[in-house]
């Protein structure tokens, strides 16, 4: 048999293999990827009322997007420029990134 969720899911997969063995382990990862393909389609369905009634407007994507591609490259420079580890890094990229957002959105 082909094994799909291996191909997916790599090293996962053979983590739930070693908890449930080769059969089980098959079952549990094929099922987790139909559904995963079972909530894409019903988010898919759903997208106009999760569009309309969510209370999520062009603004809100638009700042997550902000603070996202802000936090990115400020980790960007302490990971790659200045040797920081990884967690403390996007610590403190996303922090000054919420700082920054604060001080134009309160001090502005």
């Amino acid at each position: 048999m082909v094994d799909f969720a291996s191909m997916l899911f790599g090293d996962f997969q053979d983590s739930i293999v070693a908890t449930f063995g080769d059969t089980i382990g098959w079952v549990v990862g094929h099922a987790l990827i139909v559904g995963l393909v079972a909530l894409v389609w019903y988010t898919w369905i759903g997208r106009n009322h999760i569009r309309t009634q969510s209370g999520w407007g062009m603004p809100e994507i638009r700042d997550i997007a902000t603070i996202l591609a802000v936090t990115m490259a400020q980790y960007i420079v302490y990971t790659g420029n200045l040797g920081y580890p990884e967690g403390p890094a996007l610590a403190i990229a996303f922090s000054a990134t919420i700082f920054a957002r604060w001080c134009i959105n309160v001090l502005n």
